[in-house]
């Protein structure tokens, strides 16, 4: 092996000093974050009952982002939340508390202990025991208290394509069983 080229490389010169400006830098910009979408208090539509009869049903959507539910004769849901529960033990007041739906956005606290009842990506509940909170909260909003061990009307709930057997089992536990 023989060389036939040399190349030399010289050191360069590298400067600490910043070179000097004309202009100030501009001051720093502030970006507002956006909060999320915590609607407030809203008292519960209690006419609905009243208004139902014993054949009148209760329609509930389960959708893979928000669980809409109404009345049968409704043109439009009462109900309209997502399908999320946030359980907290708050110190100062010794007990649990738990937020459904919108109201899990209330807070940082709330927010740290949010849980789906979905599968992400699908609308196959994995989670049943948050979808058990979430449909207690919408039988309440819909006012309906189910003191008497059952609610005493029908109901039509919706559910994804190719459900699974045992998610349709354990969605007809939690309705008939213990409602």
């Amino acid at each position: 092996m023989t060389i036939t080229a040399v190349q030399v490389f010289e050191p360069v010169e590298i400067s600490t000093k910043l070179p000097h400006r004309s202009t100030p830098k501009p001051p720093p910009q502030v970006w507002q974050a956006s909060e999320p979408p915590f609607k407030g208090y809203t008292p519960a539509p209690s006419d609905g009952y009243a208004k139902s009869s014993p054949s009148t049903a209760i329609v509930i959507d389960n959708g893979s982002s928000l669980l809409r539910a109404g009345w049968s004769f409704d043109k439009a849901p009462r109900v309209s939340i997502p399908a999320n529960v946030a359980r907290y033990r708050d110190r100062k007041l010794n007990r649990t508390c738990m937020y459904v739906g919108w109201d899990t956005y209330a807070d940082a606290t709330t927010r740290g202990q949010i849980r789906n009842a979905f599968e992400p990506g699908t609308g196959l509940v994995t989670n049943w025991d948050i979808m058990e909170g979430v449909l207690d909260y919408t039988f309440l909003r819909l006012g309906i208290e189910g003191s008497e061990g059952g609610i005493g009307r029908p109901v039509v709930m919706t559910e994804p394509v190719a459900n699974l057997s045992y998610s349709r089992r354990s969605g007809y536990k939690i309705l008939f069983g213990e409602l």
